[in-house]
């Protein structure tokens, strides 16, 4: 018995650095579409041709007349004039920034994200607007302040 000769590997049975083509052929999801692909090649080197796409149900055609007739123009809303912003002191008239952490509880957090994004304002804007509310409501603290003899952005002296 003989022994078979080897086949000799050469350069154009190699592909070349981006030439490379898969092995397999793309399968679709409906069925072995022809016996070319039942294995997921095609030996013979060509592309079977695609099947032509197939129309669309009585139904859905329906629904799209249904939508069609039945859908509601867009409301029409006029947009509220803005309101007057109350004056806020400018961080810029003294340069000076204070930090502070706020914990909240989960409920409040959530509320405080929810507010922001009806609002489209910074958690951090609605937070200092209602601390400046507060602040400004109450009697005498002005006074306090002025007292103390110091701005009241600065820390301690």
């Amino acid at each position: 018995m003989e022994a078979k000769p080897f086949a000799s590997l050469s350069s154009s049975l190699l592909a070349r650095k981006g030439q490379a083509k898969p092995a397999m052929r793309p399968q679709g999801f409906n069925g072995f579409g022809t016996p070319q692909e039942d294995l997921g090649w095609n030996d013979m080197g060509f592309d079977t041709p695609r099947p032509a796409p197939a129309d669309a149900p009585a139904v859905v055609h329906q629904q799209e007349a249904l939508a069609a007739t039945f859908s509601a123009p867009p409301p029409v809303t006029d947009k509220p004039a803005a309101k007057p912003r109350a004056p806020r002191q400018s961080v810029a008239l003294n340069g000076h920034k204070a930090a502070f952490t706020l914990r909240l509880d989960e409920e409040r957090h959530l509320r405080l994200r929810l507010a922001s994004a009806l609002q489209r304002r910074s958690s951090q804007r609605l937070v200092t607007e209602a601390l400046d509310e507060l602040l400004n409501s109450m009697p005498g603290l002005d006074e306090m302040v002025a007292k103390a003899g110091r701005n009241p952005g600065k820390g301690h002296a």
